[in-house]
Parts: C-alpha cells; sequence; structure tokens
C-alpha cells in the first residue's frame, strides 16, 4: 500500500463525516482569531512606533513643551533653536551653544553661535501621546533603528517559517502552536516595559517569529481537518483572520494614543483566548496517524463524526485508517531523492526560468505588500488612521473579490498579472501629481491604496498558483525558495520605504512608491511567461511541468490543491 493511499483513505473519511462541517468550522474559527493575533502585532509599530513632530528641547528648561505657550517661551525657544524657513520648523537636531558651553570651551567671546548636536527633544501629543519613538528618542541620528525594528519584523518572520514545519512535523500540531502562541503572547506583554533600543530590537524579532510559527501550524492543522476540495477555501479563511486583526487594530488604536498601553491592551486579552486554545484546539489526526498514534487519532475522528453529525462506521475506521497506516509508516517518510531532482530542474531551461520569475514575483509582491502596509503613515499622506481603515477595507475587498475570481474561470495566470500591473501603475502614478506641478495629496492617498488593494491580491494569489506550478518533486523545495525570497524582499523594504527620509520635498515622499511601482510592473511582465494552471492536473513529474502552456486548453481535471495561503 502506498502512502498516497493512506491519504486518500484519510481524506475519504473526512469526506464522509463532512469535509468542512461544524467541527472543521469550529478549528477554523480558532485559526482566524489566531491569525487575527498575528496581523495585530505584525503591523502594530504603524502606530506603537508612530511619528511625532519633534524639535530640540530648550537646555536647562525642564517643563519644556512642543508647543509655544506663551511669549516668554517664544523668546527662550528663539534664544535656544534655530529656526528653518525653508521647514518653517525649528531644528529638529540642532541647538545653539549654550554660554556654559561655549565658555568651557574657550570661545566665551567669539561672536558666532555655533551649533551643536541635540540630546534632548520635545515631541508632540497631537497626533500620539507616547510612542516607542518618543520613549527610545529613535530621531535624528538614531532614526534609522526604526528602519531596523521593520527588518528585525521581517527577519524574525523568515526564521519563524523555517522553524515551524520543522518542530510541528516533530511534536505534533498543538504543542507547536500552544509552545509558540504562548511564546509570542509573553513576548508582546514584555514589550510594553522595554527600555532600551537593543532589547526592542530582539523582541520584535522574537513577536514576528513566534507569530508566523504558531499561524503557519494553525494553517497546517486546517488543511489536515478539511476534505481536499474544501483545503483552498480554508486557507484562504486565514486571510480573513488578517483583515479581522486589521480592522481591531486601528481601532484600538484609534481609542488608545499611549503605546504602552495599547500594547497591553493588544495583549492580555489574548491570555483568555489562549487558555481556551488548551482545550479547544484539537491535535491533528493526520499527524497522530504518520506517528502510530491510531487510538488518538481514531478518538478525534469519531468526535467530529459526533459533533457534524454523521456517523461513521467502525469497520471504515479500522480498514481505512488504522491498518493501511501500519502498513505505510515505514514507507511514508522514506527520504525522497530530491539532489537528483533539483539537478534535473537545473538542466531544463523552462523550469529554471518559471522558478527565477516565481522567486521574483514573491519578492517584489512581499516587498511591496509590507513597503506599503508598514510604512503607511510615513510614504501615504494624510491621516495615518484613516489611511490605514481605508487600507483594511480594501484589504478585504481584495480577498473577497480574489475568492470570486478563483470560483470562476478568470484563470490564475491572468487575474495575477493584470493584479500585479495595476499595483505597479498605482503606485507608479504617484509622480503625476509632481510631473503637472498640482498640490493634491489626496491623489497620492488614492493611488496608494488602490497599489495596496491590487498587490493584497496578487500577494494572497501567488500562494496557490505557485506550487500549481511546480512538480509533486520539487513542490515543497520550490515553494520554500520562492517563501525565502518573499521574505528578503520584506527585509529590504523597510529601507526603501526610509528613502523619503534622505531625499526631502515632495520627490522624496514618492520615491519609495516610484521604486515598489517599477518593480512590479517588472513582475507583472515577467508573470506572462508563466503557464495557466487553472482547472488543470497538478503536474506530477518535471515533464508534466515542462508541458504546461502559457495559455488555458479547455477544462482538464483539477488536481485538489493540498496548500495554503499562510
Amino acid at each position: 500500500m502506498s502512502a498516497s493511499g493512506n491519504r486518500s483513505s484519510y481524506d475519504n473519511i473526512l469526506t464522509h463525516i463532512g469535509g468542512l462541517g461544524l467541527y472543521q468550522r469550529r478549528i477554523l474559527l480558532l485559526a482566524v482569531v489566531a491569525c487575527a493575533g498575528k496581523s495585530i502585532h505584525i503591523l502594530s509599530t504603524i502606530f506603537t512606533m508612530g511619528a511625532q513632530d519633534f524639535r530640540c528641547a530648550i537646555s536647562g528648561l525642564p517643563n519644556d513643551t512642543f508647543h509655544i505657550r506663551d511669549e516668554a517661551h517664544m523668546r527662550m525657544l528663539n534664544a535656544s533653536i534655530p529656526f528653518d524657513s525653508s521647514e518653517e520648523a525649528y531644528s529638529q537636531c540642532h541647538r545653539f551653544q549654550t554660554e556654559e558651553e561655549a565658555g568651557s570651551a574657550g570661545m566665551l567671546n567669539s561672536t558666532s553661535r555655533d551649533l551643536v548636536t541635540c540630546t534632548k527633544w520635545v515631541y508632540s501629543t497631537d497626533i500620539f501621546v507616547t510612542s516607542i519613538i518618543s520613549q527610545l528618542d529613535l530621531v535624528c541620528d538614531h532614526h534609522i533603528y526604526t528602519t531596523h525594528a521593520n527588518m528585525m519584523t521581517m527577519t524574525g518572520m523568515m526564521i519563524g517559517s523555517l522553524v515551524s514545519g520543522v518542530i510541528s512535523d516533530r511534536f505534533g500540531r498543538k504543542k507547536t502552536f500552544l509552545f509558540f502562541f504562548w511564546l509570542h503572547l509573553s513576548i508582546t506583554v514584555a514589550m510594553a516595559f522595554v527600555r532600551s533600543v537593543p532589547l526592542f530590537l530582539v523582541l520584535r524579532l522574537i513577536t514576528a517569529s513566534s507569530s508566523v510559527a504558531f499561524f503557519m501550524t494553525a494553517c497546517i492543522l486546517c488543511m489536515e481537518m478539511v476534505s481536499p476540495k474544501k483545503r483552498t477555501l480554508a486557507g484562504m479563511m486565514a486571510m480573513f483572520g488578517w483583515s479581522l486583526g486589521m480592522f481591531t487594530l486601528v481601532l484600538a488604536a484609534f481609542l488608545v494614543r499611549d503605546w504602552q498601553t495599547l500594547q497591553l491592551v493588544l495583549s492580555c486579552p489574548m491570555v483568555i483566548v489562549g487558555v481556551s486554545y488548551i482545550w479547544l484546539m484539537p491535535e491533528s489526526p493526520r499527524w497522530l496517524l504518520s506517528k502510530g498514534r491510531y487510538s488518538e487519532a481514531r478518538a478525534i475522528l469519531q468526535t467530529m463524526s459526533k459533533v457534524n453529525k454523521r456517523e461513521i462506521p467502525e469497520k471504515m475506521l479500522m480498514s481505512e485508517v488504522c491498518t493501511e497506516a501500519r502498513e505505510d509508516q515505514t514507507e511514508e517518510y522514506q527520504p525522497p531523492a530530491k539532489g537528483e531532482n533539483m539537478w534535473r530542474l537545473l538542466k531544463s531551461p523552462v523550469l529554471v526560468i518559471r522558478l527565477i520569475i516565481l522567486a521574483y514575483g514573491w519578492l517584489i509582491n512581499s516587498m511591496v505588500y509590507y513597503g506599503l502596509t508598514l510604512n503607511v503613515g510615513s510614504i501615504i499622506e494624510g491621516d495615518i488612521y484613516l489611511n490605514f481603515l481605508v487600507m483594511s477595507v480594501l484589504e478585504l475587498i481584495a480577498y473577497v473579490c480574489l475568492v470570486l475570481s478563483l470560483a470562476g474561470t478568470l484563470g490564475r495566470k491572468p487575474v495575477f498579472c493584470v493584479c500585479v500591473l495595476l499595483g505597479g501603475l498605482a503606485c507608479l502614478s504617484t509622480i503625476l501629481p509632481i510631473v503637472l506641478e498640482v498640490d493634491a495629496s489626496w491623489i497620492n492617498m488614492v493611488l496608494s491604496n488602490l497599489g495596496k488593494f491590487f498587490i493584497t491580491s496578487s500577494f494572497a494569489l501567488v500562494w496557490i498558483y505557485t506550487p500549481e506550478v511546480l512538480p509533486t518533486q520539487l513542490r515543497q523545495s520550490g515553494l520554500g525558495v520562492c517563501s525565502f525570497t518573499g521574505r528578503v524582499g520584506g527585509m529590504i523594504s523597510p529601507y526603501i520605504a526610509s528613502l523619503n527620509t534622505v531625499i526631502a520635498g515632495p520627490m522624496g515622499r514618492v520615491l519609495p512608491l516610484l521604486i515598489f511601482g517599477l518593480a512590479a510592473i517588472c513582475s507583472g511582465m515577467f508573470s506572462l511567461f508563466l503557464p495557466e494552471t487553472s482547472r488543470r492536473k497538478l503536474p506530477e513529474t518535471l515533464e508534466e511541468a515542462k508541458s504546461m502552456k502559457w495559455r488555458k486548453q479547455g477544462r482538464q481535471p483539477d488536481g485538489s490543491l493540498d496548500s495554503q495561503p499562510c
């Protein structure tokens, strides 16, 4: 008996007792809540690290404030801080020397007013009462640490995606999920009390890695609990959980403007959720079968059948699961000859080019998506709360449109190419107000959010499209390569977004969007050379993958996709 036969028997049982019954829907709901928790803390720095207006503090004035209180305060400010007429604001990073400083430097009789670098600052509380930036003074020469924090987030996501699969295969889905969920919860609570930059960066790394780990484990668990025909739908539900987290985050951030309080508000309620997971989250029956723990798998399947009100014959349990699992246990875990398959792929120019195009598409989609999302306050003009709310609504609409398009006959390739190209064109069009010399910040906001809408769709679709292009022999390793390049794209996106701090003026603000737009357009053009996969059997061998054509060739058997957009 083959390993595929074992999987088929297990899938037959899932189909018999309800491929997406009440029991599975409850598990999906738990996964959606977990995904919401992931998005909340991956994106929370948009508000906890929100940019505040600031200037140098007046030396010797302990109760200095950003806004001018009275005429005496204004005189002290003019005598202490230079005014930049081009920016129409007081200097943010330099102040005049005091008499004590000039005397100690032997310049007491000098008539020049030398400037020195500020060591203290005052911040505006108009938008944020406090933020990590004002708490740790991440301004001027230390501003780059905000970019480093976003890079650490992307690095943590890459680490989490690499380790979660190995650990969950070894120790089980439930134990892995609970471990990383509680690690994530404890770190996010500790984040509220951070007082040093290095510790803050380390905690961001652990937060991101643990959140991705428990999220991907939850996705795998959901995929293994539903029938093959429901796996794509179940995987897309995770994306709706991401949107739920975005709406929760913007509401909490709008109501709570102090970053430490906000951090605790976002973290502490999840303690109740975490406790409930201990009893409500089951182990994967498929994983239990692979480990020979048949009685535990049998008990979960019987519970599933009772909740779904679909009886499962005892004979089916014994003959189609336990017996075949015993026979297949050794065969299923024989390591495939991946080295030979990879070498054969490298000798095929067609497959190499397709893998490069897919990897580049992942890199660009991740770079643009996280570049626009994590930097909504710096590269998109307007109110940060309104912009993020609009972005959240558009993201939800994008997922709904994507599900509807996948259910139709449009095909994967045209939807992916059109979304990437339109997203790139929208970002590239943000230069139009500068070229036309029109002062219209709302145009920038509309185009940026439009670009985010299309990139959201293409980024979600690439998770489904990639496994359908790759042959079974290289599907997992090829998806791993593409996912890795996607994380690299996310890691470089903060530095591209920070170019607006290097180049001043309107051009500096749109420069990151221009780079994102050009890169996305290139990805969309290259993707035209990929094959169509909709309603086609999944390629099993390298030869079948090479024979796939650019255009859809009528209705063919639809291979069920055993993958997830996580």
